[in-house]
C-alpha cells in the first residue's frame, strides 16, 4: 500500500477528523424526494467560482512578484522613501516570500479574519518586508558585490536545518541551496512581523472607531446630527491607497525628473 503526503497540509490538518453528516436513511430518503441534498448545485456552482478566481489570483500575484524582483534595486533605492510613505509601505506583497517546513507546512503570509460576517484580509506589507530584509538572517553576499535578500526557506523545526534562495537587487542573479542557518530563526523573525502587520492594522482600527465616537459625541451634543446619522458616519479609513505598480511607475518618473 502506497502512502502519500500532501506537504500542502501540515500535521495538525492531516490529524482531523473528516467531517461527518449524522442522518439516518429516513430522513436522507425525504430528504431526496424533497429535492434536497447535503451538497446542493448552487453550492458546487460557488466552489468552482471560487476555484477560478483563486486561479486568477495566483496568476496576478505571480505576475506581481516578478515585477516587484525585476524592480528590486529601484525599491532599495527609495528604501526610506518607501517606509515613510504610509501608501507605498502598506502595498501588499503576500506572494514575495515564501516559506514552510516539516510538520507545519507552509508559512502563510496572508491571514483572513471574520467579523460580524465581513471578511478582513491582512496580508505581508512592503514596509514589513523591506525591514525584514534589513535582518542579517534574511542577506547574504552576492559575488556581484551586491547584497542579496531572501525570498524563499524551508526547513525542519526539529533538527533546525533549512535550505533558502535569495535574489540581489544588483544583478538580478537568483542565488539557490543557501544552508548553515537556523530555520528556527527564520520563522521567528518571519512570525513575527506577521504578528506586527495584525497588530498595527488592529490599532489603526481601534483608534479610527474611537475617532468616530469622539466625532458622533460632539455632533449629537452640539444637536447638530440628523435623525438618520449613525456613529458609523465618522469612520473613516485612511484614505487613497496604492498598488505596486503605481508605486513603481511614480519611483521611475521621480527618477527621470531628477536627471533631466
Amino acid at each position: 500500500m502506497a502512502i502519500i503526503f500532501d506537504d500542502k497540509k501540515s500535521i495538525n490538518d492531516l490529524l482531523k477528523k473528516p467531517e461527518i453528516h449524522p442522518g439516518s436513511f429516513a430522513s436522507l430518503y425525504k430528504r431526496h424526494n424533497a429535492g434536497l441534498t447535503l451538497v446542493c448545485h448552487d453550492m458546487e456552482q460557488e466552489k468552482r467560482e471560487q476555484e477560478e478566481l483563486a486561479k486568477i489570483y495566483e496568476t496576478r500575484s505571480e505576475r506581481k512578484k516578478k515585477l516587484l524582483f525585476d524592480n528590486l534595486d529601484l525599491i532599495f533605492r527609495h528604501k526610506d522613501e518607501i517606509l515613510e510613505t504610509p501608501r507605498y509601505a502598506n502595498i501588499d506583497v503576500h506572494y514575495a516570500i515564501k516559506a514552510g517546513g516539516c510538520y507545519i507546512g507552509p508559512i502563510s503570509t496572508s491571514k483572513y479574519y471574520h467579523f460580524a460576517g465581513t471578511l478582513v484580509n491582512i496580508n505581508l506589507k512592503l514596509g514589513t518586508l523591506l525591514e525584514l530584509w534589513e535582518n542579517e538572517q534574511f542577506k547574504i553576499s552576492c559575488k556581484c558585490g551586491g547584497t542579496a535578500v531572501i525570498h524563499y526557506f524551508s526547513g525542519s523545526p526539529l533538527s533546525g536545518a533549512s535550505i533558502a534562495a535569495a535574489t540581489c537587487p544588483k544583478c538580478k542573479e537568483i542565488i539557490h541551496n543557501i544552508r548553515n542557518r537556523g530555520f528556527g530563526n527564520y520563522t521567528g523573525l518571519l512570525l513575527t512581523k506577521l504578528y506586527a502587520n495584525t497588530e498595527k492594522v488592529a490599532k489603526s482600527i481601534t483608534a479610527k472607531w474611537k475617532l468616530a465616537e469622539s466625532e458622533y459625541g460632539k455632533k449629537v451634543a452640539e444637536r447638530k446630527a440628523p435623525i438618520w446619522y449613525g456613529m458609523g458616519a465618522e469612520f473613516h479609513g485612511d484614505g487613497e491607497s496604492c498598488n505596486l505598480e503605481t508605486m513603481i511607475n511614480e519611483l521611475k518618473l521621480k527618477e527621470f525628473d531628477q536627471q533631466q
